[in-house]
């Protein structure tokens, strides 16, 4: 299945690691950016992965929705499968929250 990310997840990322770097000397660009690159490689993975992973637990917005929920490097990830008029069924994901974050 193809794989799509809302704008939302892109910028809970960067957000996320931004006031990382800020607040953690020892946390370096270039360590950022290797788990942003396992985190982009996970998503784009979900599309062969998403039917085994379970509903949303805790986050009652997620639960609400009916999204399902993975986690890559201490984010936790709320996606849905859709099919398309034609018959093709995509992966969206919707939202993302660090697990630091995740209540």
């Amino acid at each position: 299945m193809k794989v799509f990310i809302d704008k939302e997840v892109h910028f809970q990322i960067e957000s996320f690691y931004e006031a990382a770097m800020a607040h953690h000397i020892a946390l370096n660009e270039a360590v950022v950016i290797k788990k942003i690159d396992r985190l982009y490689d996970a998503m784009e993975s979900l599309g062969t992965y998403a039917e085994i992973y379970p509903t949303a637990r805790l986050n009652n917005d997620w639960i609400s929705k009916g999204y399902q929920e993975f986690i890559c490097e201490d984010f936790h990830f709320a996606y849905k499968i859709y099919t398309l008029e034609d018959g093709e069924r995509i992966v969206r994901i919707h939202d993302a929250v660090h697990s630091l974050l995740y209540h």
